[in-house]
């Protein structure tokens, strides 16, 4: 027996030589000093980063590696809405928070809101640090994540395309084509007892219509199944990534990744996705610049009109756009006009199925209106005002964003707050959409709480942003939700099925607001 032990002590004693023979080179003493070291040093230089509040004198939890500094917690207490309400009773209206080695100051004072949105706007004139050269080649160039004097000069050349005169001549016939379709295809689900996929409709029907209304395309995405399109999925599949996967997770710890990342080329975006959408638009703009001398009125002709060549935009360049950011912001428009619209109209419609009462009460108001007109125009639509209360607690209940947040320029005081060049400051959107204190019954839907939009707060309702930097297309985007809503609602009724979930919604916050999961209604002929 004792042969036996002794015998496997020294195959055991052989295998361990070996094995630290072949390891000894990569584990020298001198390697495990300097990856010590460099361990520590890490270490060292995240609790630097780590002193920021504490040396400005900001409340906040304390950050840690697990947490990704503080945003890791954020969805603990049930849900961001919860996280920011505890974060505000333990610390106040101002609060710290890090984005990793980052710091934010998290602000829900309406006041100091406005003043950065609107009256500090040149000390705040960017939107994030963070992930703007992680969108793919053309989306990095679109107008969301630019800076500075390229966001005004991109601004200036996209403003007019969504002007309210622009709107009004433009817009309304395009949405009429479009959801003439759209009617087609629920008579023919009324007919055959069919449930409805109200996310597939109306992402459909808002994919249509933006196409058709910014870069005057009429292509076929409204399927009599509901089934969406290739076309209709790539687009869909841009807004279910998220900052969870390795290179975004990275890139919140340590930001200097971000531009290693861009310069390999990586995207927090879905790669096939974004290279079928710039495919697609891409022979749009070849389609166009085909036709010659036939000029259009809409967004593709006005950024065509823009486009000078690349050697010819500098830094101080107020005017002109480049082929690349041409094909990004007609990118972004596809992206934008298509999320945040049919959210809304599956959003309102999942609400009227359960408020019956509220249900009848607009379809007397947009019959009313039909009868007095015969037909829903930019300007019938826009006379509606209960329909406007819907849409409006529609977009309060499910705001489109989690949080919005500006970059400090220069060394700015704010209310007594000194907040250092180079800071970023956010706003809990979804939180000051529901905040209890503020609003009765916050995830209740209530329209009539919005019937005297002089007594809300615009910092606490914030559908589309606020200041020079709101959303372009927001006057878009409420024609097409309310003249969708009329044409349905003056015919039909939604009803909740057996299997819909009850209010409210769950949503998810990826790359935009998503739904949860996908609900059915049914569909009655008044």
């Amino acid at each position: 027996m004792t042969k036996q032990y002794a015998h496997f002590y020294r195959k055991l004693s052989d295998r361990t030589m070996l094995i630290s023979t072949r390891v000894a080179p990569f584990f020298s003493f001198e390697s495990l000093v300097i990856f010590v070291s460099t361990l520590c040093l890490f270490r060292y230089y995240m609790n630097r980063k780590w002193q920021f509040f504490k040396i400005n004198g900001i409340p906040h939890d304390p950050p840690s590696i697990w947490n990704a500094g503080n945003i890791r917690g954020l969805n603990r207490e049930g849900s961001y809405s919860d996280a920011f309400a505890g974060l505000r009773k333990r610390h106040g209206p101002i609060f710290g928070m890090y984005a990793g080695l980052e710091p934010v100051i998290t602000i829900c004072d309406t006041d100091m809101m406005r003043q950065i949105y609107t009256k500090q706007f040149r000390n705040f004139p960017d939107r994030t640090k963070l992930f703007n050269k992680l969108n793919g080649k053309d989306m990095n160039e679109a107008l969301l994540p630019s800076k500075g004097t390229k966001w005004k000069r991109l601004r200036s050349a996209l403003s007019p395309a969504f002007s309210a005169s622009r709107t009004q001549q433009t817009t309304t016939i395009a949405i009429e084509r479009c959801l003439d379709q759209t009617m087609n295809i629920l008579h023919n689900i009324w007919l055959e007892n069919r449930e409805v996929s109200v996310q597939n409709l109306f992402s459909n029907l808002s994919l249509v219509a933006i196409v058709s209304v910014a870069l005057g395309r009429n292509v076929d995405t409204q399927t009599p199944d509901g089934v969406g399109t290739q076309l209709t999925e790539a687009v869909r599949n841009l807004f279910y990534g998220g900052f969870t996967n390795p290179v975004g997770i990275l890139s919140i710890i340590f930001p200097p990744c971000e531009i290693v990342f861009a310069k390999l080329g990586y995207s927090l975006l879905p790669t096939k996705s974004l290279g079928y959408i710039r495919s697609f638009t891409n022979t749009i703009v070849e389609d166009r610049l085909q036709e010659g001398g036939e000029r259009h009125v809409d967004l593709l002709q006005l950024m065509l009109d823009a486009e000078v060549p690349e050697s010819e935009i500098t830094e101080k360049s107020m005017k002109g756009m480049t082929r690349g950011e041409l094909l990004g912001n007609a990118m972004l428009m596809i992206g934008g006009g298509f999320n945040n619209t049919s959210n809304v109209m599956a959003c309102l419609s999942h609400s009227l199925a359960f408020h019956p009462d509220i249900q009848a009460k607009l379809q007397v108001e947009i019959d009313e209106a039909y009868r007095a007109k015969g037909r829903f125009d930019y300007k019938t639509v826009k006379r509606l005002k209960y329909l406007d209360m819907c849409v409006n607690e529609t977009m309060r209940l499910y705001p489109s964003i989690l949080i919005n947040s500006r970059v400090c320029r220069n060394d700015t005081v704010v209310n007594g707050l000194h907040i250092p060049k180079g800071i970023t400051v956010q706003f809990p959107v979804y939180f000051l959409a529901h905040d209890p204190d503020y609003w009765d019954d916050p995830w209740e839907f209530k329209p009539d709480r919005m019937e005297d939009m002089t007594q809300i707060d615009d910092m606490m309702f914030q559908p589309f942003g606020a200041g020079p930097r709101n959303c372009i297309g927001m006057s878009f985007a409420e024609i097409e939700i309310k003249m969708a809503m009329c044409r349905i609602l003056h015919i039909y009724s939604f009803e909740p099925c057996e299997d819909t979930p009850k209010p409210p919604l769950n949503m998810l916050f990826k790359l935009g607001m998503v739904l949860k999961q996908e609900f059915k209604l049914k569909i009655a002929r008044r």
